[in-house]
């Protein structure tokens, strides 16, 4: 009976974190520029970021899993922590369409 009682608790634990995950609405277009420029920041510090822009996204899901993906325009100048071609030099860049991603991760969205 005791090992009945302990499925049942995690059962429902389980049936509670899955609708917790599902409740989640999707972060909004200035939420995920401050989220890609963050990640940005973190891992390109060969870039000083002026500005993201969402142009397009799109939410995808399978079974539990739920991501977004994005078509994004990102300005940025390069830095002395770069090649010496780009120091200074202002790009557009636009990646892949829909290359960035921000996947729903422990009830909050992160990129990927």
């Amino acid at each position: 009976m005791k090992h009945l009682m302990i499925g049942v608790l995690f059962a429902a634990a389980a049936g509670a974190a899955t609708a917790q995950s599902k409740a989640v609405a999707p972060p909004s277009s200035a939420q995920a520029v401050a989220i890609f420029t963050e990640a940005w920041k973190k891992h390109r510090p060969d870039f000083d970021l002026q500005s993201v822009q969402v142009l397009k996204s799109e939410a995808k899901q399978h079974q539990d899993r739920r991501w977004i993906t994005y078509k994004l325009a990102i300005i940025a100048t390069g830095t002395d922590k770069g090649t010496r071609e780009m120091y200074q030099k202002k790009y557009r860049c636009t990646p892949e369409d829909y290359s960035s991603v921000l996947k729903l991760e422990g009830g909050s969205w992160v990129a990927d």
